[in-house]
């Protein structure tokens, strides 16, 4: 079945309130990952090629489980939002049209870091690293067009209201 799928990422953290509202505003169906993982743990073979690593670009055999799991979660829904970059390797080329980035979760970790007694160097370089990986990730997979990057210091109101118009730009 051919989807029109909307990749969100603010990792580190778990989904920001903002993609609930974008999802809703452009009839996107939420796939909660916590459902992929529990179809997954059901198939014993998935199981065994989780252990040796689950992540897609160590382990590229991964990639089946995840579409298959997410044929049985996602149904019959032809619109459906995914969280986490990850989803881009996961799914093959072509079947994702656009991706939406928030490193308002990477914001948060640098104050945690020095909070925790990192140095402003640490934590900058922290931010710098993790946020060019995600954003490459996306723009290996995606045009640029396709990747929305949000504002980390705009309100939950406006993230919304950005993804939602990129959301329905491309569909």
């Amino acid at each position: 079945m051919k989807r029109f799928v909307i990749v969100f990422d603010n990792e580190p953290a778990t989904p920001a309130p903002w993609i609930a509202t974008a999802c809703a505003a452009t009839q996107l169906h939420f796939v909660d990952n916590d459902a992929i993982i529990e179809v997954m743990s059901k198939n014993k073979e998935a199981q065994k090629v989780l252990l040796e690593g689950p992540s897609p670009d160590k382990n590229p055999k991964a990639a089946a489980f995840y579409k298959e799991a997410l044929e049985k979660v996602a149904g019959d829904k032809t619109r459906v939002g995914l969280y986490s970059t990850n989803w881009l390797q996961y799914l093959d080329k072509g079947a994702v049209n656009g991706c939406v980035i928030d490193f308002s979760g990477l914001e948060e970790q640098r104050a945690q870091g020095l909070a925790q007694g990192m140095t402003q160097k640490q934590v900058d370089d922290y931010v710098k690293t993790y946020s060019a990986q995600l954003q490459n990730k996306a723009l290996k997979a995606l045009p640029a067009d396709r990747v929305l990057t949000l504002p980390v210091k705009e309100s939950v109101a406006k993230k919304a209201e950005l993804a939602t118009a990129f959301i329905k730009k491309l569909g």
